[in-house]
């Protein structure tokens, strides 16, 4: 059930986010691309995403600008284990072992 609050309060906070752009006149200068969901496994172990969507976009060029500014600006994940390797330890201490 917590998986369907979360979509359920998503989907509400995303129609509240189209009619900001409304309420501001700002829709036909927006360009947005929004998805967000959650994972579940199937019967198979295979996962399979349950998502929630907006595009606010006028042409395939723009759908292209904002792909592009998401793999410009996407970061992996930091491992946030406490172990860490070798060379990010001896980094910390100033030495590089280039």
């Amino acid at each position: 059930m917590e998986k369907e609050g979360y979509l359920f309060e998503m989907q509400r906070l995303l129609m509240e986010m189209e009619s900001l752009a409304d309420k501001y006149d700002v829709r036909d200068n927006v360009m947005s691309l929004i998805v967000t969901g959650v994972l579940e496994e199937t019967p198979f172990g295979e996962n399979k995403l349950k998502a929630l969507y907006s595009y606010n976009l006028n042409s395939r060029d723009e759908l292209e600008e904002i792909i592009d500014f998401v793999h410009n600006t996407y970061e992996e994940p930091k491992d946030t284990d406490d172990d860490q390797d070798l060379e990010t330890f001896l980094r910390d201490f100033g030495i590089s072992l280039n």
